[in-house]
C-alpha cells in the first residue's frame, strides 16, 4: 500500500466554546488516510466537524488525542507540505493581486524572479492573468476567491485543503471555479494531484472528489468513505453522474434522518438537543410539506436553504412532532397538517405545548422554580450539563427564541438573565 501524505491516527479534538465551560466532544477517534493524487470531499452537517478536521491536517490546530502524520512525520505546528482555502477569501486589502499571492512566498527566501515566476504561473492557471496590480477592493468575489486559490497554488503545496471555497459565491461564479478545479483535476500535467476539500454540496463532491469521506456529528466521526470511480472530465448532466449523486444524496439523508422504529423507547432521548432552527424556519417547512413524503433536497430548493439548514429545520420539525422521515423523505404527521391548516393563535398554542413537553425544558423550568433567574454565563453552564457535546452557546440561544415564541420564559437582554413564565 502506497505511504500516505496525511495520516490521521485515532485522533479526537476536546474544546470549551465558552471560557468556564467543560469541554466539549468536537471529534472522536477519526483514522483516515489521504494517499498521494487523492482528491477528497468531506461532507456532513453542521457541526460535525469537517472544518476543524481539515485544519488538524493542516496543522493550524492540535488533536487533543491521538496524531496527525505528513509524509510519515508528527505535525506539530503549521504543515508547509499543506495550503488552505478559506471560504471567506482572507486576502490583505491594502496589497494588490500579485501582492496577496506573493505574501505566503516571502518565508522562503526565494530569488525575486523565482517568486514572480510562481505568481504568474498561479494566477495563469485560475484565469487571473492581468490582475496582478488590481487591489481586492476592485474584485467580484469569485476574483477575490480565485487569488485565494493561486495563493496556495504560489507554494507548490503537496496537499491543498479547501474550506467550503464556494459557499460565499452566487452561484454562477461558484460553477465557474468549480469548472476551473475540475480542469485541474482532470490535467495531468497539473503538479498538484492531493486536495482536501469541505463541502455541503453533494453534485459538487462527485464532480471534484475521488473519494467521499461522510461525517456523523455530535461527535464528528467518519460514518462512510464512499469512492467515486468516474474518470475526468466529468459531466453533471450524465446519468452516471447523476446515479452516484442520487446514491449519496440517499445514504446521506437516510444516514442523518434515520427512521424511527415505533415503540423502540431507545428512539427517544431524555433531554434531546434543540437543532438551530427558528420557529421561522420550521413553520416555512410546514407551509411547503405534504402528507404525502416529499424529497429533502427538493424542499431545500423550495425555500432556498443549504443541505445542512434543511437538515436542521427537518430536525426540528420532527422533534417538535410536526414531520416523520420515511427513508430520506419529509412528510408531515396529522399535528403538522394541523399547524399547517390553522390559525396564529391555535398554531402558537400547538407549539407552545410541543415546546413545553421537551426535556430541556422540564429542567429549565425546575432550575427556575429554584433560583428565579440565570445569568446567561450560568444558562450556558446548564446547556452544557444537560446537551453535552452540543455548542451550549447554540443551544442557549434557540432555548431562548423557542421559549420566548411559545411564552415560556422571559429574557431581559440588559441584564442577560432568564426567568420563567410558563404556567
Amino acid at each position: 500500500m502506497e505511504e500516505p501524505v496525511i495520516k490521521l491516527e485515532n485522533v479526537s479534538l476536546e474544546f470549551a466554546a465558552e471560557r468556564h465551560a467543560p469541554p466539549a466532544l468536537i471529534l472522536s477517534d477519526i483514522s483516515l488516510r489521504i494517499a498521494p493524487n487523492d482528491i477528497v470531499a468531506l461532507l456532513g452537517p453542521s457541526g460535525c466537524g469537517k472544518s476543524t478536521l481539515i485544519r488538524l491536517m493542516a496543522g493550524l490546530l492540535r488533536p487533543t488525542r491521538g496524531k496527525v502524520f505528513f509524509n510519515g512525520r508528527e505535525v506539530e505546528g503549521i504543515c508547509p507540505g499543506v495550503a488552505m482555502v478559506f471560504q471567506n477569501f482572507a486576502l490583505f486589502p491594502w496589497l494588490t493581486v500579485e501582492g496577496n499571492v506573493c505574501a505566503p512566498l516571502e518565508q522562503y527566501r526565494l530569488a525575486a524572479g523565482e517568486v514572480a515566476g510562481r505568481a504568474r504561473r498561479a494566477l495563469e492557471m485560475v484565469g487571473l492573468t492581468g490582475y496582478e496590480n488590481v487591489y481586492p477592493r476592485e474584485l467580484s468575489g469569485g476574483m477575490k476567491q480565485r487569488v485565494g486559490i493561486a495563493r496556495a497554488l504560489a507554494v507548490n503545496p503537496e496537499v491543498l485543503c479547501m474550506d467550503e471555497p464556494f459557499s460565499a459565491l452566487d452561484v454562477l461564479t461558484a460553477e465557474s471555479l468549480r469548472n476551473e478545479l475540475g480542469r485541474l483535476c482532470a490535467d495531468p500535467a497539473n503538479p498538484l494531484r492531493t486536495m482536501v476539500s469541505v463541502t455541503h454540496n453533494i453534485e459538487e463532491a462527485v464532480y471534484l472528489a475521488k473519494r467521499i469521506i461522510v461525517l456523523a456529528a455530535h461527535p464528528g466521526r467518519i460514518a462512510l468513505d464512499i469512492p467515486n470511480p468516474l474518470p475526468y472530465p466529468r459531466d453533471p448532466g450524465a446519468p452516471e453522474f447523476q446515479k452516484i449523486v442520487e446514491e449519496i444524496h440517499e445514504i446521506l439523508t437516510s444516514h442523518e434522518l434515520p427512521e424511527a422504529v415505533p415503540g423502540d423507547p431507545s428512539a427517544t432521548r431524555q433531554i434531546e438537543p434543540l437543532p438551530r432552527a427558528t420557529i421561522g424556519e420550521i413553520l416555512g417547512l410546514i407551509s411547503i410539506c405534504d402528507e404525502k413524503p416529499g424529497d429533502l433536497f427538493d424542499l431545500g430548493d423550495d425555500m432556498g436553504k443549504q443541505f445542512d439548514e434543511m437538515l436542521e429545520a427537518v430536525k426540528a420539525a420532527e422533534l417538535l412532532g410536526l414531520v416523520h422521515t420515511p427513508h430520506d423523505h419529509v412528510a408531515l404527521t396529522p399535528l403538522g397538517l394541523r399547524i399547517q391548516s390553522s390559525l396564529v393563535a391555535e398554531r402558537k398554542a400547538i407549539l407552545r405545548a410541543q415546546i413545553d413537553r421537551l426535556g430541556v425544558f422540564t429542567k429549565l423550568r425546575e432550575e427556575l422554580a429554584r433560583t428565579k433567574t440565570l445569568d446567561a454565563d450560568a444558562l450556558r453552564d446548564r446547556m452544557s450539563e444537560w446537551v453535552p457535546g452540543h455548542k451550549p452557546l447554540d443551544t442557549a440561544h434557540t432555548l431562548i427564541s423557542w421559549g420566548r415564541y411559545a411564552g415560556l420564559v422571559e429574557w431581559d437582554s440588559k441584564k442577560q438573565i432568564i426567568r420563567w413564565c410558563g404556567v
